[in-house]
């Protein structure tokens, strides 16, 4: 066994995006039957799949019926308008279904719109684009302070056990998602989804605040795609924030991408001739991203 083999086993992916999700004429490079063998070979414990469009809750089992798999595959739903919105509802019907974590808005977010984040690729993959009514969810009131209906998602996830991602959201409604999960002694159970995007654009201050309040922060492989960061300044950050709420993921989406599990293989390899020890770097993709999923 490699360093890099070594490095993967125990791995576990919290965001990875399923096969089809905006179009059939887009498809991933495998899809999951052909590549989920590859990731129980290289070691990986889990991995969750995520939509923009839909629940997985109805894939997952659909997957798990045409491949023998010991990688553990959970489901999620992101509580965008077609999934039917941030709606406690939602989130125990998830559960119901036994998805394992909740997304909040992601194009369907006021911050993606005003970021230019995915819901300014409708326009290439629909003609109808303008038809669709995007609500722009927002959940800070006038004085900054979290939304009732943004403290009953926390609560139906702390009811149900599972794990709250901030999807698109600012970092700002982020931080104040934590506070509130905090005082429900939950805030363990929530993780900032890609801190380092042009989306979210999280400053490293507001990471630490973040971390402090016990939530983790989500490092993708994108982060060092070429001209972003390089995977010294990557790692240097994460010794910034402190290691212990750092979870990394593939965010795998891009039809060029090699598959999620060669994906994340390539990003440990990055992060360990970045800086991180073979330690570290199993402690970022396997240890803390279990926790996060209150699997240890």
């Amino acid at each position: 066994m490699t360093l890099y083999d070594d490095m993967m086993q125990g791995a576990i992916d919290v965001h990875c995006h399923i096969d089809f999700e905006f179009s059939a004429k887009e498809r991933k490079r495998e899809p999951e039957f052909l590549w989920l063998p590859r990731a129980e070979a290289m070691g990986m414990r889990g991995v969750v799949l995520k939509s923009h469009w839909w629940p997985t809750a109805n894939v997952v089992p659909y997957i798990l019926s045409s491949v023998q798999t010991k990688v553990a595959l959970w489901s999620s739903v992101t509580l965008n308008i077609t999934a039917g919105g941030p709606n406690p509802c939602i989130v125990e019907a998830c559960a119901e279904l036994g998805g394992k974590m909740i997304f909040l808005p992601t194009w369907s977010a006021r911050n993606d719109v005003e970021r230019k984040g995915f819901s300014s690729r409708f326009k290439s993959y629909y003609k109808s684009h303008a038809q669709l009514e995007n609500p722009n969810y927002y959940f800070l009131d006038d004085k900054g302070k979290l939304i009732a209906r943004g403290r009953e998602i926390i609560e139906a996830c702390k009811a149900h056990d599972l794990t709250l991602g901030m999807g698109h959201i600012s970092w700002q409604e982020s931080l104040a998602f934590i506070e509130a999960a905090r005082e429900m002694k939950y805030s363990h159970r929530i993780v900032v989804n890609h801190v380092q995007s042009h989306m979210i654009a999280m400053p490293v201050d507001a990471m630490k605040r973040a971390a402090e309040m016990g939530a983790f922060l989500e490092a993708c492989w994108n982060a060092l795609a070429p001209g972003r960061m390089d995977s010294p300044e990557l790692v240097k950050q994460f010794r910034e924030v402190g290691l212990r709420q750092i979870v990394v993921s593939t965010d795998y989406f891009r039809p060029y991408s090699p598959n999620p599990a060669e994906l994340f293989r390539m990003y440990l390899g990055m992060l360990h001739e970045g800086g991180l020890s073979k330690e570290e770097v199993k402690q970022v993709a396997g240890a803390n991203p279990a926790r996060l999923m209150g699997l240890e």
